[in-house]
């Protein structure tokens, strides 16, 4: 179990990089964003919503055929034929992309009048939705360099295509003015880049081949999670389009900035866990040791979850000030300690699903993910009224735990793993005053403000020992750890001994 770790943690790691980097192209656009040179602060509200179309969008396009390929690839009865079966997946996403821009495209107006109440935005929703069809073709050649644990190769195409989207975006929004649309043009242009690109590896890995049995059964395996992903698209919606039809745009804007930073946390963590552990999680299902490697990925990546989560509350202050270049912004900051706390529990229901995935119950996902979705609408009708951007982001937090806890509920049922709960509660409880508490303190002055915060931050692994958190064994890696890599010296041979990792089941 301990390589298997070893190798998880290599790949997330790996794929890690990547999103770092996308996040930190995310945080240089910020100050370009929030320039009332080139965007008023409406426009930035407006841009917040039209992210989040172009998540709907991806997720209706996706059709459940990412998760489909995942399940078929690694299938004991299919493994002779994987290029066959990732050819039938990439073909049916072709057509089905094709076929979704033809029909949404002349619709664009339409939507605009539906989302904004005009029709002024609907060049830039063309856009979105073009450059979301084609993703969706890129997140299946994606999914296959998961599944084959090409983690450099996943990332340095992924940095390729964010180079080529953040230089076109600044040079239509700087050079020749052409606002949100601008933005959107350079994401089909880089999207359509990168599909160029992966063209070679994508026919070198397939195999013509179609079966209607096999078809007829991911789609009755990906027909749940079609609906599942479309509704957590909308779950994730939600709020600013709640915030959009009962408030102000500025509202929409300073929760937009809010989400932003704290999608930091999403992306460079949890998404980089879930590439890297997705397929070894399915890989894993049939090892003798599997469910205590569930509990121990649960448990690890909720501790340095938390540690995120802690960090980007204690010094959300700090970062706002510095990236927005506008008062108008700061009043964000509020609600970035409640966003964060969100962003635990999808993590926890990231890595507590796999067992309805594993017992093939994906129809139980579908029920929990618009069940969830039902209950963020009606915690934002009865929230935004009364409480604005922080009625939003409780609305948030309270059906992410929610979803959650039934994730985890349903998932024991079917497939049951001993986690740590405890553990979890003790890490939970303590982050969640430590990180509240800065909030109290950006009043004070600036250094020691800071000094305060940061021992805040360092205290948090130490009380957590307080409560006998760590095992014996896990304090002697930990220290193992500080040992290897806190030598420069060794760094390169350090990392050499990343490469070359072989699975031990």
């Amino acid at each position: 179990m301990l390589n298997s770790i070893k190798i998880s943690v290599k790949d997330t790691i790996v794929y890690g990089l990547g999103n770092i980097a996308v996040k930190i192209v995310g945080l240089i656009l910020i100050p370009l964003y929030t320039d009332p040179k080139f965007f008023t602060t409406d426009e930035f509200g407006v841009l917040g919503i039209l992210e989040i179309l172009g998540l709907i969008l991806t997720a209706l396009l996706a059709s459940g055929l990412p998760q489909s390929l995942t399940r078929w690839f690694w299938d004991k009865d299919h493994r002779d034929n994987q290029k066959g079966i990732f050819f039938m997946v990439l073909i049916s996403q072709v057509l089905i992309s094709a076929a979704f821009c033809v029909v949404l495209v002349p619709l664009s107006g339409r939507l605009s009048s539906v989302v904004f109440s005009t029709t002024r935005w609907s060049e830039v929703i063309r856009f979105v939705i073009l450059a979301s069809g084609i993703q969706a073709v890129n997140n299946i050649v994606n999914t296959l360099m998961r599944l084959q644990s090409r983690s450099v190769l996943y990332t340095i195409t992924n940095l390729f295509k964010l180079i080529t989207v953040l230089s076109l975006t600044l040079y239509f929004i700087i050079s020749s003015g052409m606002g949100l649309k601008g933005i959107y043009l350079a994401q089909v242009i880089g999207n359509s880049l990168t599909v160029i690109v992966l063209i070679g590896y994508a026919s070198r890995n397939s195999k013509a081949f179609f079966s209607r049995i096999i078809f007829r059964e991911m789609n009755a395996y990906g027909f749940p999670l079609l609906i599942a992903n479309v509704s957590a698209a909308l779950f994730a919606a939600i709020d600013r389009f709640s915030l959009n039809s009962m408030s102000l745009l500025k509202s929409v804007a300073l929760y937009t900035l809010a989400f932003k930073l704290t999608s930091v946390l999403k992306l460079v963590l949890v998404d980089s866990v879930r590439l890297a552990l997705g397929p070894m999680m399915l890989k894993k299902m049939d090892s003798p040791d599997n469910k205590r490697f569930y509990s121990k990925v649960l448990l690890y990546t909720s501790w340095v979850m938390m540690i995120a989560v802690l960090g980007m509350s204690l010094f959300s202050y700090e970062m706002i000030k510095i990236i927005t270049t506008s008062r108008d912004f700061w009043g964000a900051v509020i609600i970035i300690p409640i966003l964060s706390l969100s962003i635990f529990f999808v993590n926890m229901k990231e890595v507590t699903v796999y067992g309805l995935h594993i017992a093939k119950k994906t129809r139980i996902i579908g029920i929990i993910v618009i069940f969830s979705t039902i209950l963020s609408l009606a915690l934002n009708i009865l929230l935004i009224p009364l409480l604005d951007i922080t009625g939003a982001a409780l609305a948030t937090l309270l059906s992410q735990f929610a979803y959650w806890y039934a994730c985890y509920y349903y998932s024991r049922k079917e497939y049951f793993v001993p986690y740590e709960m405890s553990k979890i509660l003790i890490m939970l409880i303590t982050g969640a005053v430590l990180s509240f508490a800065g909030l109290l303190l950006n009043n004070m002055s600036l250094i020691p403000r800071l000094l305060i915060k940061t021992g805040i931050f360092v205290s948090f692994p130490f009380i957590l020992s307080l409560f006998k958190f760590y095992e014996p064994i896990e304090l002697q890696v930990i220290k193992g750890f500080i040992t290897k890599w806190s030598n420069l010296k060794n760094l390169k041979a350090n990392l050499n001994t990343l490469r070359g990792m072989k699975d031990d089941f």
